[in-house]
């Protein structure tokens, strides 16, 4: 009869063993800066969502210098980025409430980045070590 310690070792290594599979595609690491109009934006976030419909979405926040760093599968991706500066209020109009205030968003940047089907933005990952990826926006 084996010793309960070598039981609970060889247990142990087993679940080590099966626990380190793949799960999914490889990545590569991305970096880049997100300018608008030649300066870099201070905050918000990048999104990639893979073209195929059939990968997974990438995103990574954009630090106060327009930073962005992720992981992605290689492949085609479509890019939003957002940029919120504020939500502000503003009076309700006459007969809507009459102490309510309606909530309205301050965009930083042309509202159209918001989404990745209306941006523009298209980029492609390489199955490289670096891929950098900068995204100027006009």
């Amino acid at each position: 009869m084996l010793p309960r310690r070598c039981v609970a070792v060889s247990l142990l290594l087993s679940l080590v063993v099966v626990g380190c599979g793949e799960s999914g595609p490889p990545t590569f690491p991305v970096t880049g800066s997100v300018t608008y109009q030649g300066k870099p934006l201070p905050l918000g976030s990048v999104m990639f969502v893979p073209q195929d419909k059939h990968g997974q979405a990438k995103g990574s926040p954009i630090d106060a210098n327009g930073h962005y760093q992720l992981d992605a599968a290689a492949g085609e991706y479509m890019v939003e980025v957002q940029m919120i500066a504020r939500l502000r209020s503003q009076p309700a109009p006459d007969g809507e409430g009459a102490n309510m205030d309606m909530p309205v968003v301050d965009w930083l940047i042309p509202e159209k980045y918001n989404q990745f089907q209306t941006s523009g933005l298209k980029v492609v990952v390489e199955p490289k070590e670096t891929n950098q990826i900068d995204l100027p926006l006009p």
